[in-house]
């Protein structure tokens, strides 16, 4: 039943957030990019497949209220904006413990993290105190992930992939003393419709799709800079602007009258971070945006 549940749960998810970027759904027999230590992690049974594979997390020893459990850590690229959700499906333990969701940003380049150079971005304590699964979605904003850091850094490490995804397990207080046993069978990331939501007259369009002012921009992704080209039905007053993926005016590249026809304006992003970039063309009638992915 628990496993039919889950995989309603999932279609559901999936089908009705196509634009949700799945990070890992346990539909292959490879842990080989997870380590965990205090828990242990195994796949559900021995054959597995993408609709009903989910890994089980589980401490070999009971355990005491107030204390800490462990973790599991996966190692790879991950690529989470400000803003959007970040969207784990989990097993309840209907028991007071928690899970702490961090992502780990490697700044010195090394390869790993670590405490004294990098950066860690905390959840708040999320609740595990529920029967079967369900999706645990949390922000990504400054009110529910707290930012670890030695440094005056700031959210903009968001910028970059982080290189791994982290979940630390706890007991609470009124916690029952025994055996603790969740597990995991999603992790994604839910766009939030609100980010760049589009003013009136506005329109925000992925780069696949038609654009109004046949707006384009190369190369794509560039390095350091790139040609960006649209075109004006008619003669109009018309500004340009680049944004980061925290909403923040980069740059603006025109701000005057144009006439009908295609213009051509190129953005240099020397000294900025790599990551992905927005720009806005506005008209008198019409406004739009773009993406742009700036790769070093």
């Amino acid at each position: 039943m628990k496993v039919l549940l889950l995989l309603i749960t999932l279609l559901i998810t999936l089908n009705l957030s196509a634009q949700v970027t799945v990070y890992d759904d346990f539909s292959k027999k490879d842990l080989s990019a997870w380590i965990w230590g205090g828990v242990e992690m195994k796949y559900s049974h021995e054959t597995d497949n993408k609709e009903n594979g989910f890994v089980e997390i589980y401490s070999a020893q009971k355990v005491k209220p107030s204390s800490y459990i462990g973790k599991v850590y996966k190692s790879s690229p991950i690529l989470f904006a400000v803003g959007n959700y970040v969207n784990v499906m989990m097993q309840g333990v209907s028991n007071d413990a928690t899970v702490k969701i961090e992502l780990l940003y490697d700044i010195d380049n090394n390869g790993k993290y670590n405490e004294d150079k990098d950066i860690l971005l905390m959840s708040k304590p999320v609740s595990l105190n529920f029967s079967g699964w369900k999706e645990v979605k949390v922000k990504l904003d400054e009110e529910n992930f707290k930012l670890v850091s030695k440094f005056n850094d700031d959210f903009t490490v968001t910028e970059e992939d982080a290189i791994g995804i982290q979940f630390e397990f706890e007991t609470g207080k009124n916690f029952k003393e025994g055996k603790f046993v969740s597990g995991i069978a999603l992790i994604s990331e839910i766009p939030n419709k609100e980010n760049l939501a589009p003013r009136e007259n506005e329109t925000i369009t992925s780069n696949d799709k038609e654009s109004y002012f046949e707006a384009k921009n190369y190369p794509n992704p560039f390095n350091p800079s790139t040609t960006i080209s649209f075109t004006l039905r008619e003669g109009s007053s018309v500004k340009l602007t680049v944004y980061d993926r925290l909403g923040r005016e980069v740059k603006t590249l025109l701000d005057e009258n144009k006439a009908a026809g295609t213009h051509t304006v190129e953005f240099n992003a020397s000294g900025l971070p790599s990551g992905i970039y927005f720009y806005r063309i506005k008209t008198d009638s019409k406004t739009e945006v773009r993406k742009m992915i700036f790769a070093k």
